[in-house]
């Protein structure tokens, strides 16, 4: 692998359509899965993104293929594949969720997956329910998780639909007065007066957090967001909005942080490192990456994260230079 590619090379710089990010995210996950053909799991979710993520390549500036490789990996790794976009909860099997009875959970595209595959969605991919990881679990390709981060990516909506100067950042840190008058910051989970106050605290600036379902029915609104299915979300955002925006919004950190701009047109490993750090947070196995072998990992967990994000960037790249 090259250790770095200039950023202004003009062959890397390309715009791709819908039918061609479709292509290559196919090629991605086939390669990386040995899937021909593609699993049902992945292919609805690929036929949901394929024309909002295209377009937001250009709408956040993600211009070169190498750094569309980077973001592919990334979400690759998170969302196991483009098959998950909502983390599962103990509690009712896939089918019953998805069997076509539920007014809340239909949807026949993922019902065809769950039929397709029981051992994956009834088995392995099970989460334990906890404080957030049931309200505030992960979401979306990017597997959106805790209230901060929920809380900056509706900050940003807000803030771009009102035109405010605060619609290109990546802002995660918010305060407000619990009802003693301390000064509270948010962190992973938020409760219902939380999030009220939260939304008097956007007022101030002429924001608000919306849908404003969110406030009265924070999971249940966050869970219809999250379907991977087309028609479903809410009046003021529909699911594909969710599912791929907040991705992009948190590729934002990536874009703006001093410790990982410089990376994110570099095809070198020490760049898969850095935007690995980007999304799973700073840690030393991260930065000493060199000293990873990706065939004896060990059983560890991170070694092995960054060994899986390489392998999907190196493939990714291939894919989407074809």
């Amino acid at each position: 692998m090259p250790e770095e590619t200039d950023e202004n090379n003009n062959d890397d710089v390309s715009e791709v359509t819908a039918t061609e990010l479709y292509n290559s995210l196919s090629c991605t996950l086939s390669t990386i899965y040995g899937e021909t053909p593609l699993s049902k799991k992945r292919v609805r979710t690929l036929k949901l993104i394929a024309d909002k993520m295209s377009a937001g390549f250009e709408k956040f500036d993600l211009s070169t293929n190498v750094e569309k490789a980077h973001y592919i990996s990334q979400l690759t790794h998170e969302s196991d594949g483009f098959s998950a976009t909502v983390e599962r909860v103990l509690g009712p099997t896939w089918r019953e969720l998805f069997r076509g009875e539920s007014e809340t959970w239909n949807c026949p595209q993922y019902l065809d997956a769950v039929n397709e595959d029981d051992n994956y969605f009834n088995e392995r991919y099970v989460y334990s329910r906890n404080s957030y990881k049931s309200k505030f679990r992960g979401r979306g390709l990017i597997q959106l998780t805790g209230c901060f981060n929920y809380l900056g990516f509706y900050y940003h909506l807000s803030a771009k639909e009102n035109n405010h100067p605060d619609s290109d950042l990546h802002r995660t840190y918010f305060t407000y007065q619990d009802g003693r008058g301390d000064t509270i910051q948010v962190g992973m989970y938020c409760s219902d007066d939380a999030l009220e106050r939260m939304d008097g605290e956007f007022s101030k600036k002429g924001l608000a957090i919306n849908p404003q379902s969110l406030l009265n029915s924070f999971e249940e609104t966050s869970d219809e967001l999250a379907l991977p299915c087309s028609d479903r979300g809410t009046p003021e955002l529909s699911s594909t909005d969710f599912i791929v925006d907040s991705s992009f919004w948190y590729w934002k950190k990536c874009q703006n942080s001093s410790y990982t701009r410089d990376f994110r047109n570099q095809n070198s490993d020490q760049a898969v490192a850095r935007m690995t750090e980007c999304i799973h947070g700073r840690h030393s196995t991260y930065q000493n990456y060199q000293q990873i072998n990706c065939e004896r990992t060990g059983g560890d967990f991170r070694k092995e994260s960054y060994c899986r994000r390489k392998k999907a960037y190196e493939i990714a790249l291939t894919c989407l230079q074809q």
